[in-house]
């Protein structure tokens, strides 16, 4: 079982629909597009949001979003997309 499959489950339900509005607030629309684009589901490019990348420092696309810093997220996306990781 992932955490996509408890975050469905009835009880977690407002958990699941929180941590994706808080993805659109800090990262905005065109950031999540292209983190879809990439990741192909809306669930796993949230799971990608808020998971620990070596790439970033060991921290997450939400700890830089969220402090302002999308344009190092938007870089990374660039890079992974185009085989620059």
């Amino acid at each position: 079982m992932n955490i996509n499959d408890i975050l469905k489950q009835e009880r977690f339900k407002e958990l699941d629909l929180f941590l994706t509005q808080e993805m659109y607030h800090y990262a905005g629309d065109g950031l999540v597009k292209k983190m879809i684009d990439l990741l192909e589901t809306e669930d796993s490019a949230r799971d990608w949001f808020y998971s620990s990348l070596k790439s970033l420092g060991g921290k997450r696309p939400y700890d830089y979003c969220k402090k302002g810093d999308i344009s190092e997220v938007e870089n990374l996306i660039g890079r992974i997309a185009h085989g620059v990781y």
